[in-house]
């Protein structure tokens, strides 16, 4: 056969110390570059990284596939729920998405002929993707696209390969033959791509419309317009083609933005979330217009110098842009990593992270949900909830945050509200897909409410997982005990000697089995986790000494002395060898001053909690100039660790 003209110019694929075209170390900063990335991604996203697994499903069965196949872009996200499992260990899922950025930059320069100082252009489709990555935030929560993190990378790898292809056909081809060879590439990339891979297929496909562009320079501006058409043509008719034929859709909108996240909350748009997507687009024409082609005036004039300084600019000014859209917030990263330390029962860990950092950075309620819970679980509740930190910082999100979707469901679980927390586990599997930890909940609650079967057939779901079969046959050990979840035989166990569960189980599900002793009713809690749990167990009444203790804590939460004195006296009629709790006491110290309803005076106060009351009430007089807010600047130092500082000067916090 006759070689074409365009043999001549065949190149291998780039060496990383040699470059295309010509002996380079251009290589060295986009290697090491990534590196640095990968490092500051393991370094400072970990939390958010291992979160970001446990809100992933991926199962290796048809019935998935075809699931994850009725929308465009299924494909996309299939693999990219597979990769984000592997977040599982933050370093290997990080390094799995270095290597992708690094194979883009290798095939980018090979496919644009980058020469020199422009192949370390390459490294701006992978700063592109980790600003779509690092900009997430609370978005983890709400993005209903499987697998988010990994879909931009997934896509431009995608597009890449596509251009590999056609650089490869017209490497090999003669002129004629190359040029409907591409053609009927671009075609079937956009027809037999887009159920694939979505909106990225699109893209690919504007890509091989500008590719005779790339390749010969020359081309004047009609020519160019003419060959990048029969892309505009595929780009608007194909997905229109199967909206009428293959996809259900309820919007035509969501043809061209498929496998793409949406940024919306409700009715409103954040679009400037977006702007790392268009990023991508522009490193895209950077590359097209300096590719080795360099058919610009301005780069045929350019010394070596000029283009060294010129690629690092771009380069820096794509580490700045990272820099600015990277999310950081002190109290997200706290809260994912309590979440983490609740699911492991590591109750000091998750007072410890309460109280790391700037006092000046207020809590939010979710952390403050956290935090009760494990005083709670540890039995400190009464001594020390009130020298933590208060506060009700809302979440750093340009839209209302629900606890419901954030660490609702968990609190919930160890509440012993467990139709609750299955209840908005079913409702974010509906509305965002259903993820590990959902899953997770489901076996659990299931346990708890004694149904079996149910929680077997999660639990054999999880079985499938790449990271979570173990998690799952440690719960399956349960469901041989079923004796061990009703309470009067898991105590009666316990007291002969041969408890019905494992040190581990006795450790999760005893306390829960405790919290459930409630009577049945229908109500509801309308997203508000705090307030319903606040309200239903301060109005709540038993026998069970740990549940009614939790409905003193929630009257002294509350502030309401009605409800506060009968819980009070019943909890020290239950606990009659126990030393009255220090928060406690000040409370039925405050009140019986307050109100004189109650008797206090045969009471045996402790000496402090007498003597720390009559010196806030001092205190209180030689303030009495200053508004409330100064007060409680004043008064911090010396009460901020009372109930009498809670009761008087912690206000207007919103419960969620």
């Amino acid at each position: 056969m006759k070689k074409g003209k365009n043999n001549a110019t065949r190149q291998p694929l780039p060496s990383l110390t040699g470059g295309v075209g010509g002996g380079s170390l251009w290589w060295l900063p986009v290697i090491g570059l990534l590196l640095v990335a990968g490092f500051k991604l393991v370094l400072s996203e970990s939390e958010m990284l291992l979160r970001a697994q446990e809100l992933n499903l991926w199962l290796p069965t048809g019935l998935y596939w075809k699931t994850m196949m009725r929308y465009p872009g299924g494909a996309a996200s299939w693999c990219a729920t597979y990769l984000t499992q592997y977040f599982f260990h933050p370093w290997l899922g990080v390094g799995i998405l270095c290597g992708l950025w690094l194979i883009i930059c290798l095939l980018l320069a090979w496919i644009y002929r980058l020469k020199g100082p422009w192949m370390a252009l390459t490294v701006l489709v992978p700063l592109a993707l980790m600003a779509c990555f690092v900009q997430t935030g609370y978005w983890i929560y709400y993005q209903k696209l499987q697998g988010h993190l990994f879909v931009p990378t997934i896509g431009v790898l995608f597009a890449t390969l596509c251009l590999a292809v056609q650089r490869l056909l017209d490497d090999r081809l003669p002129e004629k033959a190359a040029r409907w060879a591409r053609l009927c590439w671009m075609a079937i990339v956009c027809i037999a791509g887009y159920p694939f891979f979505g909106a990225w297929a699109l893209g690919a496909t504007g890509l091989l419309g500008l590719f005779p562009r790339v390749k010969d320079s020359s081309l004047n501006f009609k020519l160019s317009t003419l060959n990048f058409l029969p892309s505009l043509v595929l780009i608007a008719a194909v997905p229109q083609i199967y909206y009428q034929l293959v996809f259900e859709m309820t919007e035509r909108s969501f043809l061209y933005v498929a496998a793409l996240p949406s940024f919306r909350y409700s009715a409103e748009s954040f679009e400037q979330y977006r702007i790392p997507y268009y990023a991508i687009i522009a490193a895209f024409i950077v590359l097209i217009a300096l590719s080795a082609s360099e058919g610009f005036a301005f780069a045929k004039k350019l010394k070596p110098w000029h283009r060294s300084v010129l690629a690092l600019l771009l380069v820096a000014q794509g580490i700045v842009g990272v820099s600015q859209v990277w999310y950081r917030d002190t109290n997200f990263q706290k809260e994912l990593a309590m979440n983490r330390a609740v699911e492991e029962l590591d109750w000091e860990r998750v007072l410890t992270i309460s109280r790391d950092g700037s006092s000046d950075v207020k809590p939010t309620r979710m952390m403050i949900l956290y935090k009760n819970l494990a005083l709670f679980r540890l039995g400190r509740a009464g001594d020390e909830m009130f020298t933590y930190p208060e506060g009700a910082t809302p979440q750093n999100a340009p839209w209302k945050v629900r606890i419901t979707q954030v660490g609702g469901k968990l609190i919930y679980y160890h509440y012993g509200k467990e139709n609750f927390c299955y209840r908005w586990c079913m409702e974010d599997g509906v509305e965002f897909g259903w993820k590990a930890e959902t899953l997770k909940f489901m076996a659990r609650t299931s346990i708890l409410n004694h149904e079996w079967t149910v929680a077997r057939k999660y639990l054999d779901l999880l079985k499938r997982t790449t990271f979570h079969r173990q998690w799952a046959e440690r719960y399956e050990q349960y469901l041989a005990t079923p004796d061990a979840f009703d309470l009067d035989k898991l105590e009666a166990s316990a007291k002969a000697g041969h408890a019905l569960l494992d040190a581990q189980g006795m450790k999760e599900f005893a306390p829960i089995l405790h919290m459930m002793t409630y009577p049945d009713r229908l109500d509801g809690d309308n997203t508000l986790v705090e307030m319903y749990l606040l309200q239903t167990f301060a109005k709540g009444n038993g026998d069970d000494p740990l549940f009614q203790e939790m409905t003193l804590i929630c009257a002294l939460i509350m502030k309401d002395i009605d409800l506060f004195w009968p819980r009070f006296m019943k909890f020290a009629t239950m606990n009659p060898e126990r030393h009255m709790p220090r928060h406690y006491q000040e409370a039925a110290y405050l009140y019986g001053h307050l109100e004189n309803k109650v008797d206090i005076s045969r009471m045996p106060f402790d000496p402090e909690v007498r003597d720390t009351y009559e010196r806030f009430m001092r205190f209180n007089e030689q303030c009495g100039p200053m508004s409330e807010e100064q007060k409680a600047v004043a008064f911090y130092p010396q009460f901020g660790n009372t109930f009498y500082y809670f009761y008087f000067l912690v206000r207007n916090q919103k419960t969620n």
